[in-house]
């Protein structure tokens, strides 16, 4: 696993800077170039000539790639509200899966907060997962201090616990497997049970992880641009099934509790993990709030049924 550093840069900032990150995190440095930055001229008139033509840019060498566990830093500058080309082509034209990357970007005195979700969104889209943002003011700053400031960075990026994280695809991947699983284990429920109540309720719980499933979709689609398709049965089997006994059925309920925990705390993770994304937050957050009223409505079928077995 290697922590690549890749940095964008007109007047010399940003690549000092991403000198010392990728001194600190011993790995290897790429610069993304286009044609203003080989005839510097000021960041102002640079940012101008650069959002006008939206050059994409290049990488310096072209054998760079990314194995799932890499990470990847990279370096900006801020522009005073306008995007940079370079940088933004360069996340939209990678396979980012597996991968953590850590923003560094700098500013002269302040903002940046609408250019760093932009990229945090493209990031997310293409497989990463967002490691830190770090934001450095270069006001009065010269070489030898970015240069540190960026070994400070990258010490601290080096410490950062490794691994291949998971995208949010992948969770979303998850989340609908296992909203299928519940919506076929209720309608076999249904079918299974002589309980009219029962059914009734069932039959509710099925249609709402049906639901939830189509919600997961939608917010699948967006990001990874496709409709994923499940692996598990999405409906009950048309086989004949023998009526469930109050011990079964206990038993299908309890496993059913752990599953709809498993789902509300799975809900709320990926919110939190994904807190530069509205979108994912309140879907993630509406469809915890609805796990959890299952979780505990199927709970208290549980202990009724436990009580109405007690007495027998």
């Amino acid at each position: 696993m290697t922590t690549k550093t890749v940095f964008y840069s007109v007047t010399g900032h940003s690549r000092t800077t991403a000198e010392g990150v990728a001194s600190a995190v011993d790995g290897p440095l790429f610069g993304l170039t286009d044609r203003f930055t080989s005839r510097p001229s000021g960041w102002k008139r640079a940012a101008r000539r650069a959002v006008h033509g939206f050059d994409l840019a290049v990488l310096a060498t072209l054998d760079v790639s990314f194995d799932p566990g890499d990470r990847l830093v990279l370096v900006f500058p801020y522009w005073n509200g306008a995007v940079v080309p370079a940088v933004s082509g360069f996340v939209r034209s990678v396979s980012l899966m597996g991968i953590t990357v850590f923003l560094v970007v700098l500013r002269q005195v302040s903002g940046g907060d609408e250019l760093i979700s932009q990229l945090e969104d493209d990031i997310v889209r293409q497989g990463g997962t967002i490691g830190g943002v770090f934001s450095l003011r270069t006001l009065w700053r010269g070489s030898p201090r970015l240069r540190s400031l960026g070994s400070r960075v990258g010490r601290h990026i080096a410490e950062a616990a490794q691994g291949v994280p998971t995208s949010l695809q992948e969770l979303l991947e998850n989340a609908i497997e296992e909203e299928t699983e519940g919506h076929a284990r209720y309608l076999q429920l249904v079918e299974r049970t002589t309980s009219r109540r029962l059914k009734a309720r069932f039959k509710s719980l099925s249609a709402d992880e049906a639901a939830h499933a189509q919600m997961l979709q939608q917010l699948y689609r967006t990001y990874a641009g496709v409709v994923y398709e499940p692996h598990g049965e999405a409906a009950a089997s048309s086989d004949p099934v023998k009526v469930i006994d109050n011990d079964a059925l206990l038993q299908e309920l309890s496993a059913s509790v752990q599953a709809e925990r498993k789902a509300f705390t799975g809900y709320h993770a990926i919110a939190e993990r994904y807190s530069s994304q509205p979108d994912v937050v309140r879907q993630m957050l509406s469809l915890a709030r609805s796990d959890l009223g299952h979780y505990r409505d199927v709970e208290g079928m549980c202990r009724m049924l436990s009580r109405h077995q007690s007495r027998r």
